[in-house]
This record gives structure tokens, sequence and C-alpha cells, in this order.
């Protein structure tokens, strides 16, 4: 006798997405810019669908938005002891950064050599991708919110003296977006004289979009619903003997988080987190930084900041002695 497909298959695909979306299916037109709230509370709802693919034609909410256990304080509810590891090394990461400190400068004319050297790097240049993408926006809107997307040239961006900031070994994280800069990015991380190791994709949702859920960028193929980091390393690091420097396997390359309104170019918060997790040293630096960017163990620098508070001789008094990161020297 045949086995029926419950015996062969006892686990229904509903055990994997308990979270069910609104499946809802439009009986009218509905106009570009329209807010997924109105959406699903307008007359024009009419009868159920069971597609996830479907639900964002109709809607424009991502199939990503029903991801379960996505917000750091779920993820790891079936998995205590890595539960345990995060919250032990955010303990740890949280006793030994430094006060936050950031510099207000035009990153054309900065002389980044000036700095010293960084275990981490991390850069999101104004690419082209980022103003094209947000071209509906009106002059207005964009002063009101602060934003500044004046591109730079792929020349300007690779000629930026970021190699200068890199101490050996140390690891550098390049926002890309999700077109051009996919190949663009690769080039400059060669040029910066590092090499690629690995790469972190953010899958964006859009749970309490306001936006425009239906924009595009001109010229993509597939609705863009992503953005790529790619990692890069100078200098040789080995996992099973560097433990000094680097805990590997702790997080994943995947950060599923909400879009920030159109038009803006902020990242999850997460990054940070999973950098200063994955990696021990703690001279960090951020390039194109916004006041949102200032963070404890980081110096930020970018042109849109409020004001500067770097004292290089403060600065450098922070790191001083033992630099080791172990929970012995966060007791020293």
């Amino acid at each position: 006798m045949q086995p029926t497909d419950e015996q062969k298959y006892p686990i229904s695909i509903d055990d994997f997405a308990p979270y069910q979306p609104k499946k809802l299916i439009l009986t009218t037109p509905v106009k570009a810019g329209t807010r997924v709230g109105d959406l699903q509370k307008s007359k024009c709802v009419g009868k159920q669908i069971t597609d996830y693919s479907q639900n964002f034609v109709n809607t424009g909410m991502r199939p990503q938005n029903f991801i379960r256990d996505t917000d750091a304080s779920e993820r790891f509810q079936e998995h205590p002891k890595l539960a345990e590891l995060i919250k032990m090394k955010n303990e740890v990461v949280k006793k030994r950064a430094t006060p936050p400190m950031y510099i207000k400068a035009d990153l054309k004319n900065f002389d980044l050599s000036s700095l010293g050297k960084f275990d981490v790097i991390l850069v999101d240049p104004p690419w082209t991708e980022y103003a094209r993408r947000a071209s509906g926006l009106s002059t207005d809107t964009i002063k009101q919110n602060g934003i500044d997307l004046t591109p730079w040239t792929f020349d300007e961006i690779i000629n930026l003296k970021v190699e200068t900031l890199a101490d050996n070994p140390s690891f550098l994280f390049l926002w890309v977006g999700s077109y051009e800069g996919l190949d663009l990015g690769r080039i400059i991380l060669k040029k910066w004289g590092f090499r690629r190791c690995e790469d972190i994709v953010w899958i964006k949702t859009n749970k309490t979009k306001t936006q425009n859920i239906f924009a595009e960028d001109k010229g993509e193929v597939f609705r863009h619903t992503k953005e790529h980091c790619l990692i890069g390393i100078k200098g040789t690091v080995r996992r099973g003997e560097d433990a000094y420097f680097i805990h590997a396997n702790v997080d994943t390359d995947v950060i599923v988080g909400e879009e920030q309104p159109y038009g803006s170019t902020r990242k999850p918060e997460e990054l940070y987190e999973i950098i200063e997790r994955f990696c021990l040293g703690r001279r960090r630096v951020e390039l194109f930084g916004e006041d949102h960017n200032i963070r404890q163990g980081w110096l930020t620098i970018g042109s849109s900041l409020s004001r500067t508070n770097y004292n290089p001789t403060v600065y450098e008094s922070w790191f001083k002695g033992c630099l080791l990161y172990t929970s012995d020297a966060a007791d020293e």
C-alpha cells in the first residue's frame, strides 16, 4: 500500500510561515504612491489570495515582510546557547567601547592619512544609484529632510585614500547598493588594498512604508528590494589562531530589516552589531557618516555631520595599554 502525501511529508509548508500575510486582491486600480496601510483599508480590497508574490503585485507588500523572528530579540529563542553567547559579547563590546568621536569634513579635501590606522573601516559612498532611485523626490522634501543625494563619480570614490587608514590586518565594509556598485565595488576593494572575503545582504521589508511602493530604478530587470555590503580583508587572519582579532560564525550574512523612508540612504543598525561581534579590534572608522551614524566605539567622518568633537590626543589615549579583546582585559 502506497503511503499518502501526509505520511510521506508530515510537515506542512504552513509550519514554516505561521504569520500569514493579509491575503488581499484589488478590485479597482490603485494610483502610484498609495500607502500600504491605506491600501489595506480601502474599498478596492476584495477576495483573498494565497500567493506571496501575487500579494506583492496587488498590494506592494514584499514577501519578506512575513519572515518570522527577524527581530534580534526573537531570533535566538530556539537557540539558547547562541543567545547567551551574543549577550555576553554585546556586554563586552559595550564595556570596551570608546566614547563616540566625529569630524565634520568634506572627504574630497580631507587628509585621511592624518588619522592613523584602523582595524575596521566602514564606507557608504554616495553612489549614483542612490540619487537615481530617489529621482521622484521634490527639492523641498530633500531640503526638509536634510538629504544630500549629490552622487560621487566612480573616479572620486576610488581615489579616496582609504588604504592609508588600513592596518594590517584589517577589514573593510563597503556598501555598494544593488546595481552597478556590485561590480565597481570589487574594483574599489582591490584599489584600496583589500581582497573580497564575504558580503552581507540587507533584505528590505516595507511593513510600515509611506513611500511610493511602486517606485522603480530605471534599467532594473527585477524589483530591487535588497542591498549588498562587500567585506574586504587586508593581511591574513586565521580563525583558529587569531581569536584575539576575530570571532567567526556568530552572525549570518543576511539582515532582514525595514527600509527607510523614500530617498533615505540610511542602513540598518544591525550591521554595526555584526561588525563589533565579528572583528574584535577597537579602532573603527566610518566614512560618509551622518548624525544618526554617531556611535560608541566609532570615529565618524562626513560632510553631513552637525559638528566636530574629534581630539586626536584624547582619541589616541584610549588605545594605550592592553588592547586584547577579552574578559580579563575588560576588567583591567
